[in-house]
């Protein structure tokens, strides 16, 4: 019973609000006087003969004749193309961008936002490895002074134990590595 009641109560909500979209729809009318002295009423504009005087009623944002694609469309005999009233602003206003164009903005955007993400995460993951190669290089000096015995292999595969020239010249390169890229 309980689905029912929610049934009733949104068609009781929404179909007011629906009569509502639609009765304002039907007011955005046009109504004047021709040069019979009948009363026009129309949802376009008045032909460009009627004068501002006979003008009985106009939507709140004068509508726009359409064009017309065809061409072997004929207007009517006793009537001057369609053109709003001569008290409408004859600047053009800004128009509102089209759903085609808002959908490019917006795809525009996010493909901004993803690439300030992906360039944040990179910037983040350098740092993490120069963070992790500094750590393992000064554990690699701390190495080399505490007299720790090291292996290095040669190019012939064999391995040999670093001497203290060795340990003294690779200790000087590694603090050189630290000094340059860890501060």
């Amino acid at each position: 019973m309980p689905r029912k009641n929610l049934l009733q109560r949104a068609c009781r909500i929404g179909v007011p609000m629906l009569l509502y979209g639609a009765a304002s729809i039907a007011s955005a009318q046009w109504a004047w006087r021709d040069e019979h002295g009948r009363t026009v009423y129309s949802d376009q504009p008045p032909p460009a003969n009627i004068r501002a005087a006979d003008l009985l009623q106009q939507p709140s944002s004068p509508a726009q004749p359409p064009e017309s694609t065809d061409a072997t469309a004929q207007p009517s005999p006793n009537s001057a193309p369609a053109q709003p009233p001569p008290n409408s602003t004859a600047s053009a206003a800004p128009r509102a961008p089209t759903t085609a164009e808002r959908e490019q903005e917006f795809r525009k955007r996010m493909k901004e936002h993803a690439d300030a993400e992906k360039k944040v995460a990179d910037g983040q993951a350098q740092a993490a490895q120069k963070a992790d190669d500094c750590q393992r290089a000064r554990g690699y000096i701390k190495s080399l002074e505490d007299g720790v015995r090291l292996m290095r292999t040669n190019p012939d595969g064999s391995r040999e134990l670093l001497d203290e020239a060795q340990r003294a010249a690779e200790a000087q390169r590694t603090r050189e590595i630290i000094e340059t890229r860890c501060n």
